[in-house]
């Protein structure tokens, strides 16, 4: 299914401060981060395949990824590590929540609730 576009961009080719500015907005709607739901999972693999379940349902629905997720990298300087966190819009955090694993007491209760919400 090919996407509908209302507007058409007359260049494609945005200049580097305009998109630098466009970036810049969308991740002012990123007020969450995947860090603060590593209690809600097992393991860092774990919260990487619900960010990537997430992701793809957004993909599926056609919202673009770079207003809803953003790599950012977090350093350790005690430990000398580098680790990836999520910036994440509210729909992200919560389709990542959602995607959790329903063993854990707290996702199972989010689960439930919202689909009370759709019964």
């Amino acid at each position: 299914m090919k996407k509908i576009e209302t507007i058409v961009p007359y260049n494609e080719n945005v200049p580097l401060h305009i998109g630098a500015f466009i970036e810049a907005i969308e991740q002012l709607e990123m007020h969450f981060n995947a860090a603060s739901m590593e209690h809600f999972f097992e393991s860092d693999k774990e919260l990487g395949m619900a960010i990537k379940r997430a992701m793809a349902i957004c993909r599926n629905l056609g919202f673009p990824l770079e207003q809803h997720f953003g790599k950012r990298y977090v350093s350790n300087s005690d430990s000398h590590t580098l680790k990836i966190d999520w910036q994440m819009s509210k729909t992200a955090y919560f389709l990542t929540m959602i995607n959790g694993n329903p063993d854990d007491p707290l996702v199972g209760r989010f689960q439930w609730e919202l689909l009370k919400k759709m019964v």
